[in-house]
């Protein structure tokens, strides 16, 4: 998997930019769904959502990694492909540009050669009115603030973030650099200044809002309401009995959906962050747990294991001692690249 870094390549590919959702058409009108192109970061929470989702659907599609650790997300081609989405993924399917998750997912369940669940629900249907409730409320939840905020306020989480403490306080120590080199790409590239300036505006925001403990520490107490709803809603549907474990759990309905997807992102991402001692307790959360673990077992869950595992731990540290100040550009969406090492070896103990 290799990043495009051409900015010639990237003008032909994103030449009618658009960020539309689904057609109701199944992609009659529009190339076929091996011409696709997903720009993504496997650590990244948003990445890991659409990657799921894609493999459930068995999409055929090109994967194009974007490291964040990198900066790669800042370079003049891909923010003339996405000048005012988040940093990953994006979906490029002929001159379709799509920077939202939702959306991206919203649209590949939309494509007639896919096969696997519906993972997007018709909102005529109960069914679909509960997921996009349950959407909507977990995009109100302010992963990035939470996974920076514990980063740079380590005494937040009761189980202790399993990322080193070196690589911590690399992160906290290098955000003000990133500030500083958005501004600088605004004045090397002027076609691109005010996408530099307002990236540089939003992150600035971010660090004030991630070093500021009492506020991160409100998002992250706001998280047991939005939990404990979770553990309501599967509590009306199952009984769990230690002696026989359900095949199968979903949130809503009797398939997967982009709601049960979303919830294990969440879940795993809390688990990095030492947070899930406090706020999903086994004795608390049965169903939970139970849900995380059942969804862990799926095929495409393994899939995501193996788009992490590729990223070699050792080549990360190298890539820190290269790097220099310029690691900063690697705090975006997701958690740094060496969260992959760590999530591996979570998810392989499952």
């Amino acid at each position: 998997m290799s990043t495009e870094s051409t900015e010639s390549t990237m003008a032909k590919e994103s030449s009618g930019h658009s960020d539309g959702g689904a057609s109701g058409d199944k992609a009659k009108t529009t190339p076929p769904p091996d011409d696709i192109i997903i720009y993504y970061f496997p650590t990244s929470y948003s990445s890991q959502k659409v990657l799921i989702s894609v493999f459930e659907k068995n999409l055929k599609f090109k994967p194009t990694i974007v490291s964040l650790f990198h900066g790669q997300h800042m370079e003049p081609w891909y923010v003339r492909l996405n000048p005012h989405g988040a940093h990953v993924p994006v979906l490029v399917h002929g001159d379709k540009v799509i920077s939202h998750p939702d959306r991206i997912i919203e649209y590949v369940d939309t494509l007639a050669d896919t096969s696997g669940p519906q993972l997007v629900p018709p909102i005529s249907d109960l069914v679909g009115q509960q997921v996009l409730k349950f959407q909507e409320s977990l995009e109100k939840i302010p992963v990035d603030v939470i996974s920076y905020g514990v980063i740079f306020h380590p005494q937040l989480s009761e189980g202790g973030c399993q990322l080193p403490v070196a690589i911590q306080r690399s992160m906290r120590e290098n955000f003000a650099n990133r500030l500083r080199y958005l501004i600088t790409l605004s004045t090397v590239y002027p076609d691109l200044r005010d996408c530099y300036l307002a990236k540089s505006q939003t992150a600035a925001e971010k660090y004030d809002l991630i070093t500021d403990q009492e506020r991160v520490k409100g998002h992250i107490e706001q998280l047991g309401n939005f939990l404990n709803n979770v553990e309501t809603e599967l509590r009306q549907k199952y009984t769990l009995d230690a002696s026989k474990i359900p095949e199968e759990m979903y949130l809503f309905g009797e398939n997967l959906t982009v709601a049960d997807i979303g919830l294990y992102v969440l879940i795993t991402r809390l688990q990095l962050l030492g947070l899930l001692p406090l706020f999903v307790p086994s004795s608390c959360f049965p169903l939970v747990h139970c849900h995380y673990t059942l969804m862990a077992a799926r095929p495409s869950v393994a899939r995501l294991t193996q788009e992490v595992s590729r990223l070699r731990y050792t080549l990360i540290l190298e890539d820190i001692k290269a790097s220099g100040t310029y690691v900063a550009l690697g705090l975006g969406a997701g958690l740094v690249l060496v969260a992959a090492y760590y999530l591996i070896r979570r998810l392989k103990t499952l």
